[in-house]
């Protein structure tokens, strides 16, 4: 099976049975550098250097399977295929000039690929799995254990700072919108976490609507921090005969006119298919508790270096209230009122390790970049459904980190069967045969 995607690869990481290259009008080439891959409109490879004959040349490389491949994709009708310096295809079968109707230079690939980089591609990419390398992952993990070991330490540690530096862009964004203000930015990633999937876009709207240095500014009062929260939540509209709810719905209007607040409106929350701890009153009344506990939380996040010191912080107890209540006006048997422990952990996931990890990037504070990590590593393991999937199929995930890295994996790699982009795939196609079954000595196929 050829694709562009493996020609691709093999262009870029040089990969060849023999390197005594030439034209397809028979001219000794030299590769000196493949270039560097090109995502925007236009050739695929740009600031390549080559020499053909005696002549060097800088410019842009197009990859296709077959020379005619030019034409079914008109480059021949687009100027940014005029600077390529180098045409290089799996089969020549077609003759491509420039405008001027000069031969754009060909390199045929076809005789350079070894059999053994195509037959592990090909077996990849027809596989019906949906995880294609876990037959190689199991040979590699029993016949070469500390090579296993090495090469996922490898593996994690390259996804996971994927997974932060892909979530970092959005704390930059949100960093940008309030102008560098960390608090803020930190209300907000908090609040927004607070609603999950269900309530994700309701919790930040609401955080959007309140100025952070109004919370810190009345952060001596709880039941005016709570008054706050869900009066901008919308959820103080109604009259209710509950002496609780009449008690934050007064204290909310006179911050409303005092603070010039607009709240949110009601129909923005989801009750559906939500657990009575999930309901959002719940979530907001353990949201007042923190903010009320700890106003100035970020530095918190600069200090702590363990994960039992954040446990403190999300362990405290919401209002009394909420002991028998989920909703306003309606009681409920007793229960909790402190975060459950799986809401912690992606609490901690989800606000407290990005927000640490972007931050050290800003101050340029490499250590706590470091620890951000370092604190993913004293975590349990998530268990999900994703993860029970693959440690049944020979990955060893001990720790939140690695489970982190492997839902990376999967997001980013696996189910868009990306696996020359992926470092552990790359290894299975273009690695010596401790990948194969049987013996990790096999001989290689002959090319």
């Amino acid at each position: 099976m050829i694709s562009e995607a493996l020609l691709h690869y093999a262009w870029k990481h040089s990969i060849y049975s023999h390197f005594d290259f030439k034209t397809s009008d028979g001219q000794p080439l030299q590769i000196i550098h493949p270039g560097l891959p090109h995502q925007d409109a236009g050739p695929d490879f740009k600031q390549a250097v080559i020499k053909i004959g005696d002549l060097l040349w800088t410019g842009n490389v197009e990859i296709h399977v077959k020379s005619s491949d030019w034409l079914k994709h008109r480059h021949h009708e687009d100027a940014k295929y005029e600077t390529v310096i180098l045409h290089v295809v799996y089969e020549h079968d077609y003759e491509i000039n420039y405008k001027g109707g000069s031969p754009i230079p060909t390199f045929e690939l076809k005789n350079h690929l070894s059999s053994q980089l195509i037959e592990r591609y090909t077996q990849l990419m027809l596989s019906t799995s949906p995880l294609p390398c876990a037959q190689f992952v199991q040979n590699l993990k029993a016949h070469q254990p500390d090579y296993y070991r090495l090469i996922f330490h490898s593996l994690y540690a390259r996804l996971i700072l994927e997974r932060l530096e892909q979530r970092s862009k959005d704390i930059f964004a949100t960093l940008n919108q309030v102008s560098g203000d960390w608090n803020e930015t930190l209300f907000r990633l908090l609040t927004a976490n607070f609603g999950f999937k269900t309530n994700r876009d309701a919790f930040v709207l609401l955080a959007q609507s309140i100025p952070y240095k109004v919370i810190q500014k009345h952060a001596t009062n709880q039941l005016q921090i709570e008054a706050i929260l869900f009066g901008q939540a919308g959820l103080l509209e109604e009259p209710l005969d509950d002496p609780y709810y009449v008690t934050l719905q007064e204290e909310y209007e006179y911050l409303r006119r005092k603070e010039r607040l607009h709240p949110i409106h009601s129909k923005n929350w989801n009750l559906l298919r939500l657990r009575p701890q999930n309901f959002p009153c719940m979530r907001l009344a353990q949201l007042s508790a923190i903010l009320y506990r700890y106003p100035n939380l970020f530095t918190k996040i600069e200090q702590h270096t363990e994960i039992a010191q954040f446990a403190e912080i999300f362990s405290i107890p919401a209002n009394s209230y909420w002991e028998t209540h989920y909703q306003f006006g309606k009681e409920s048997k007793k229960h909790a009122t402190t975060i459950g422990e799986n809401t912690f952990q992606l609490l901690i996931i989800n606000t407290i390790i990005p927000a640490l990890y972007v931050y050290g990037i800003f101050s340029g504070k490499e250590e706590l970049s470091d620890r951000a990590i370092d604190l993913l590593a004293q975590m349990e393991a998530e268990d999900n459904r994703i993860i029970r999937f693959y440690r049944e199929n020979h990955f060893e995930i001990s720790n939140g980190m690695e489970s982190q890295a492997v839902l990376e994996l999967s997001k980013r790699y696996c189910q868009h069967k990306q696996c020359l982009s992926c470092s552990l795939g790359s290894k299975i196609v273009s690695e010596d045969d401790i990948f194969y079954a049987g013996t990790p000595q096999r001989k290689r196929p002959t090319e």
